[in-house]
């Protein structure tokens, strides 16, 4: 009956205005959103007024004896950044990230700058500086920062306002909002100066609740108790954001379970009573139809994999594909498969330190990571040459120490095939005129990749509310991961991987300065170029230089040794080196470690706190062991 109602209301609309008629739209449709984008633009003149009194602060100091008020003032333009924070990154999120709020590293920008390195700007990179040694030399950077963040503020605003807010936007920035605060805000990433990430988070989440009360104006009947339940939700998570806890001490898991994923759960819920329809401003991976953060779909992989030659989700190329990844066909003379260094009962890696080649005695470059949860980003292998789950099959198979071979010869030995040649068909065809083809092969190998998921841990299921049991010390253990072992800032929660929050639009790497062996009184760095070696030409540049993808820790206990190269054979070698501080922290000169070279100060307790949750993150539902 609602259905027929709506759609005789739309007909009634088309008709009136092919009429010509002016149609009357309820004035409630456009005063919420008009509204919150008035509270939005004065809160964003406030921040750019901010802006303009640190610029004239910073040019006015002479010496260090004006630190102190330097300070004060970037927390004070911080605080007001945070309170347009989770509509600014959400209409203006590259440029955000680039200029205004994003790591204080250098960067490669496709959309800004022709492609040059643009050097480390904007609230985190200040953030950074005056939390820094207090000296001239800083402080000019400091100045030469402020000076530069006007610049941006100033131009931005004159394109971004006045905004446009529609209704299901605003509930999807306040969604966002949420995870921003949880993966960015409370794991310190948006504070590496300060740690001021409580205090942050406490003025973005009253921002969000400030704006998420004027649908009070145009509730529906169904939607009233939703509302309620959300204004609840809102308070209880100011209360915990601001009860005075310590940076180390806040209970990041009972604030997910309490308060984070039950908010994020009953906005979807209200967004629906109260027929506000999904309108998505622009296409990213997050999927606002997901109800909590480590719900399975919560992240859409279709979003990685747009380009690919056919859809992977599509059950009868992913069989295919299973097939192909353990043919040894697919290698010259018939030694490989995918499955030789990718071994499912190993986690799909092979539990070497580099994996064997196709000549005996000789092995690869690096070590074979897991291809569980692979589809969860933006680019591929160690150095993330590849773009797309089907270009990296390509990769392996021109190389001359994997299968050395070409896809002529591989279409050859499979169209000889009775039952692949049947297979193809049935999977691919009528889309070119053979079905066994480069791009056909390459999809299916890249369909059964991308279904390798593993959201079904006992942490995944503890968190979703499924389970009730969970080990004490695993629960100290992902308060520390995403609190003070800040593991979290760089592995992100839910794929705990390198794709970056909260829109997870693009894949990180690190330069964390691992090793040739594990040796702390005489550590050698590892000589291996990593991402400024992949020959892309975005990617040459030096501060890439020893830079390295971060990868999921989803099923970790299987994939043993770690790192690159194969270096750290136990999760406590991985733990110790972080806790030293990396490779700079143990003494060598790593030109732009992106790791603090700070200790961590970690107790073997907190290690092991650390470790056990890491293990609670196993998960191999998602496929059939089988043995080579």
């Amino acid at each position: 009956m609602k259905t027929t109602s709506i759609l005789l209301g739309s007909i009634v609309i088309c008709l009136l205005m092919l009429s010509g008629k002016k149609t009357t739209i309820p004035k409630q449709t456009n005063a919420i959103p008009e509204k919150i984008a008035a509270l939005y633009t004065a809160n964003f003149n406030k921040f750019q007024n901010e802006v303009d009194y640190l610029a004239t602060l910073a040019n006015r100091a002479t010496s260090v004896n004006e630190w102190e008020a330097l300070k004060r003032k970037v927390e004070k333009t911080r605080l007001a950044y945070k309170q347009v924070e989770f509509i600014f990154d959400y209409y203006q999120t590259f440029y955000n990230g680039t200029y205004i709020n994003g790591a204080p590293l250098p960067k490669v920008s496709e959309y800004f700058e022709a492609e040059q390195v643009i050097p480390p700007s904007g609230l985190q990179a200040l953030d950074e500086a005056v939390y820094g040694e207090a000296s001239n030399e800083n402080l000019q950077h400091i100045q030469v920062l402020a000076k530069g963040l006007k610049e941006q503020v100033d131009f931005i605003a004159k394109i971004h306002l006045p905004i446009h807010l529609k209704s299901s936007q605003i509930i999807e920035c306040i969604r966002s909002g949420i995870v921003r605060i949880f993966t960015l805000g409370l794991t310190g990433y948006d504070t590496p100066g300060s740690v001021n990430g409580l205090k942050e988070s406490y003025v973005s989440w009253q921002s969000m609740e400030t704006a998420f009360l004027y649908f009070v104006e145009g509730l529906s009947p169904p939607a009233k108790t939703k509302f309620k339940a959300i204004k609840e939700l809102f308070t209880k998570g100011k209360e915990i954001l601001n009860a005075d806890t310590h940076f180390n001490d806040f209970d990041r898991l009972t604030f997910l379970k309490e308060v984070v994923n039950p908010l994020y759960s009953v906005l979807l819920e209200f967004q629906n009573l109260n027929d506000i329809r999904l309108e998505p401003y622009k296409k990213h991976a997050q999927n606002y139809q997901a109800k909590n953060i480590f719900d399975k779909d919560f992240l859409d992989t279709n979003f990685y994999s747009e380009l690919v030659y056919l859809p992977l989700d599509n059950p009868k190329t992913i069989a295919l594909g299973k097939l192909l990844f353990q043919d040894p066909q697919l290698s010259k003379d018939n030694v490989m498969s995918c499955a030789s260094c990718h071994n499912p009962n190993k986690g799909f890696s092979d539990g070497l330190p580099k994996s064997v080649s196709n000549q005996q005695g000789v092995f690869t470059k690096r070590n074979a990571p897991t291809l569980m949860d692979a589809g969860y980003s933006t680019r591929y292998f160690w150095d993330m040459r590849a773009s797309d789950l089907e270009r990296q099959v390509i990769h392996v198979i021109d190389n001359d120490l994997e299968f050395n071979t070409d896809f002529d010869a591989i279409i050859s030995k499979l169209n000889k095939n009775a039952n692949y040649n049947k297979l193809f068909k049935e999977a691919y065809g009528g889309i070119d005129k053979e079905d066994i083809n480069q791009r056909s092969i390459s999809n299916a190998i890249a369909a059964y990749v991308n279904s390798l998921k593993s959201f079904n841990s006992p942490f995944d299921k503890y968190v979703r509310n499924e389970a009730k049991e969970y080990p004490e010390n695993a629960k100290r253990g992902f308060n520390l991961f995403m609190g003070k072992a800040a593991c979290g800032s760089c592995h992100f929660a839910p794929v705990f991987n390198g794709t970056v929050p909260p829109f997870y639009l693009e894949s990180e790497s690190e330069v964390l300065g691992v090793t040739r062996g594990f040796d702390s009184i005489a550590p050698k760095l590892d000589t291996d170029l990593g991402r400024m070696g992949n020959g892309l030409k975005l990617d040459n540049n030096p501060y890439f230089k020893n830079s390295f993808k971060t990868v999921t820790i989803r099923n970790v206990a299987l994939t043993a040794p770690y790192m690159h190269n194969g270096l750290f054979g136990t999760l406590e070698d991985v733990m110790a080196f972080y806790n030293l501080g990396g490779g700079a922290g143990m003494g060598l000169e790593v030109e732009d470690q992106t790791l603090s070279d700070a200790t961590l100060d970690l107790s073997k307790q907190e290690i092991e706190d650390v470790i056990t949750f890491m293990e609670t993150l196993t998960d191999t539902s998602s496929f059939t062991a089988y043995k080579n």
